[in-house]
């Protein structure tokens, strides 16, 4: 773990010694178009996803929430569970 932290900080070194190096408008050029690749593969990425959407082995099944079925005694004890009413003992 140590060699491989030597080995980064050592890499970053050499690659910043060679990026100060360059003139301003060279080093704009470069980051310009780093940023436009990464841009580019992130619109990819976006339009890929959009497209494929609901593409899976599957149709995409659309469901609606059905009602929940509970008798009017539950519903009342889920109510008073909830807020605790009716706990206390009298």
């Amino acid at each position: 773990m140590e060699k491989m932290k030597i080995l980064i900080e050592g890499l970053k070194g050499k690659l910043r010694h060679k990026l100060d190096a360059l003139p301003p408008k060279m080093r704009l050029r470069i980051v310009l178009a780093a940023f436009a690749v990464f841009a580019m593969l992130c619109l990819y990425m976006t339009a890929t996803a959009v497209i494929g959407f609901g593409k899976g082995e599957k149709a995409l099944e659309i469901r609606h929430i059905e009602k929940l079925d509970l008798h009017e005694q539950d519903s009342m004890n889920l109510y008073n569970n909830v807020y605790g009413k009716g706990t206390e003992e009298e």
